[in-house]
């Protein structure tokens, strides 16, 4: 190897490394396993047909929260057992707007549950961590 690439190669071979860490970092972070609904009208009969409560989660593409709950929250095995006794549904804020108007979304996330009238019995916004969004999830007394 000539003297004047010795430089290139050794910054070629930090990049490569770099670039590994990078994508094995990704590929070891956890995935989000809640089985999400994305058609509202599907998931609202299924629950009126189930007995269960709506838990809609309204989200965007853009946000940055929103994108890492996929890797923290809906990747919690605790949340998703707990979001059993629900029929979650995600709905992308810049899809479907009607609904978040109708809901009165000014945030996201913002999460509801919904009662068998489609109104909601409780609803929060800003990203919650495993712990605060099953003790959220827990049926207020």
């Amino acid at each position: 190897m000539s003297q004047p690439l010795r430089p290139v190669w050794g910054i070629f071979l930090i990049l490569c490394a770099v670039v590994g860490v990078a994508t094995l970092t990704k590929a070891l972070r956890p995935k989000e396993i809640v089985p999400w609904r994305t058609d509202f009208a599907a998931a609202t009969a299924e629950a009126r047909k189930d007995g269960k409560p709506v838990f809609a989660y309204f989200t965007a593409t853009w946000c940055g929260p929103c994108q890492s709950l996929k890797h923290t929250t809906w990747a919690d095995k605790d949340v998703d057992g707990a979001l059993r006794s629900y029929v979650p549904v995600k709905i992308d804020v810049d899809r479907s707007p009607e609904l978040a108007q109708k809901y009165g979304v000014r945030a996201v996330p913002t999460f509801a549950v919904l009662g068998d009238d489609g109104r909601p019995v409780r609803q929060t916004d800003g990203a919650l961590p495993p712990e605060e969004m099953l003790a959220w999830l827990r049926p207020q007394k």
